[in-house]
């Protein structure tokens, strides 16, 4: 029981003892650096002269849309061709449709025309 008191009273005190130090560090960086990006948001706000909804469209909308369309980009390339290996090996259904084949996109693309 006391070696384990020990254990996890040191653990928490070190544990304490870091956030404090890692809080203190940010809230000086922090403190350096509010103004530098108040003033970018500002910058930025009047590039699109102060229209939000414009920065709505292309924050919240288009780029999630960019990664999820080249990352899944991605997995289509490995799906038609089975290259490269690293990333063809995590397959759950191994041995299934390897490489995909023209009909399986092609498929896709003409359901998707419509």
């Amino acid at each position: 029981m006391r070696r384990t008191a020990f254990i996890l009273g040191s653990g928490l005190l070190s544990f304490v003892a870091f956030w404090n130090s890692v809080t203190w560090h940010l809230q000086r960086f922090w403190g350096a650096s509010g103004y530098f990006w108040q003033a970018q948001w500002e910058r930025l706000l009047t590039t699109f002269e102060g229209k939000e909804w414009i920065l709505f469209f292309i924050g919240a909308i288009q780029v999630p849309c960019l990664f999820f369309w080249s990352f899944n980009g991605l997995l289509l390339v490995v799906d038609t061709t089975g290259k490269p290996n690293f990333i063809s090996r995590y397959r759950i259904q191994i041995g299934k449709n390897e490489p995909a084949g023209e009909t399986w996109s092609h498929k896709g693309m003409e359901v998707n025309k419509e």
